[in-house]
């Protein structure tokens, strides 16, 4: 089991660096984030932009964004963990803790004041301290910024891959096949249930199976694309396809009216994700820099839009920096929020990245020394130990 499992994470350890396209398709997604939340936020500023508005009002471009992320976390989050390591667990926790806390603990006193002490809201110190722990939501306490709920999603993704290597089940592409079936079916009963008027969980909760399953999805069609799938679970592959991108928007334009908007994102999202991966894969020096510097631009582009809107909004009604189109707060804000995330990414992200694969790699020696001297350390030999053995074999 052991050596199937090694060959099974050998067998996409090729794309263990860097894959351009992946990183263009972060870059598009961060992108399409900034673009839903600048025009939803500037839409009362009178600006002259029927058709732009009006797009962002029935395409959540914001969510689609957020599912390609998931998919590309699947993509590319279980084949960073090392299983022949001798601390796979810590190692990949440690690295994991490195590239995700540093830059958001940044972000999380800026975002509680611009959105709440700036303007007189009330953000108190426990939910402060909480959303430090990015486990705000478990306490019940309010997040200091509206994009951190996909953060918490990612950490039980995390948690979820770290299951699945305990159980030696995290590259059986059969197993995780099941396992995206069955959350995403959670996912269709509790939708159902909610139709029927007899909700079993909250919207939100019900989403929870649904992204999980998302994300797996991501990791099972990397296993495919590798050949380290069987035909069976190459066939519930293409299955939940089917399902994410018909079959969840018909059924919830004839059932849920409310939630078409959700699930026709979650579709687009995958034929936007498909068509990075195999149609045009893009591969430029642009979108090199926006995959790498992504993260810091969904982070900070809230904190960067929203001083500004208030600015805009203390102007006088008639005053030409509000009554711009919507397109040149969006190219301005975009502008901003990349000068921000380029220099999080330098000078926060980069150096907290480094740190982190030196820890992981000093706790990996680390656990390997103890297994070597545990393994050529034997019990000490009794000085009579010949006449132990010639009595015993008397």
């Amino acid at each position: 089991m052991e050596g199937r499992e090694k060959s099974r994470a050998s067998a996409v350890a090729d794309g263990a660096g860097r894959l351009r396209y992946v990183d263009a398709l972060r870059g598009i997604a961060a992108l399409l984030v900034l673009w839903l939340h600048v025009s939803n936020g500037y839409r009362g500023l009178g600006t002259h932009s029927a058709w732009l508005d009006g797009f962002i009002a029935n395409v959540d471009v914001g969510r689609i964004g957020v599912v390609v992320f998931f998919l590309i976390s699947g993509f590319v989050i279980p084949f960073s963990i090392r299983p022949d390591s001798a601390a796979p667990v810590g190692a990949f926790v440690i690295r994991r803790v490195f590239r995700i806390y540093p830059a958001y603990w940044l972000s999380v006193p800026l975002a509680a004041f611009v959105f709440y002490w700036g303007i007189g809201a009330v953000f108190p110190a426990s939910a402060l301290v909480a959303n430090f722990t990015l486990l705000q939501s478990v306490f019940g306490l309010p997040n200091a910024e509206g994009v951190y709920w996909t953060l918490i999603v990612e950490l039980a993704f995390y948690a979820l891959c770290i299951a699945l290597l305990l159980t030696r089940s995290l590259f059986d592409a059969r197993r995780i096949a099941i396992l995206a079936s069955v959350l995403a079916l959670a996912h269709v009963f509790a939708m159902f249930m909610l139709w029927l008027g007899r909700p079993v969980v909250s919207v939100g909760a019900a989403f929870w199976p649904l992204n999980l399953s998302v994300m797996l999805w991501g990791a099972l069609y990397r296993l495919d694309t590798t050949g380290a799938a069987d035909r069976v679970s190459s066939m519930l592959l293409r299955a939940l396809g089917v399902l994410f991108v018909i079959a969840l928007p018909i059924g919830a334009a004839l059932a849920v009216h409310t939630r078409v908007v959700y699930t026709i994102a979650y579709a687009l999202a995958f034929v936007v994700f498909l068509a990075g991966m195999r149609v045009v894969r893009i591969e430029t020096k642009l979108t090199d820099w926006l995959g790498r510097i992504s993260y810091s631009i969904y982070l900070f582009h809230p904190i960067v839009f929203q001083p500004i809107y208030l600015w805009l909004m203390g102007q006088p009604t008639d005053s030409p920096f509000r009554t711009q189109h919507l397109a040149t707060y969006l190219a301005a804000n975009v502008a901003l929020t990349l000068v921000v995330a380029s220099l999080v990414h330098r000078f926060v992200e980069k150096p907290a990245i480094r740190l982190g694969h030196r820890l992981a790699s000093a706790w990996e020696k680390r656990a390997e020394s103890t297994a070597v001297r545990a393994r050529t350390i034997s019990p000490p030999v009794p000085a009579n130990a010949p006449a132990i053995a010639e009595a015993a074999a008397g």
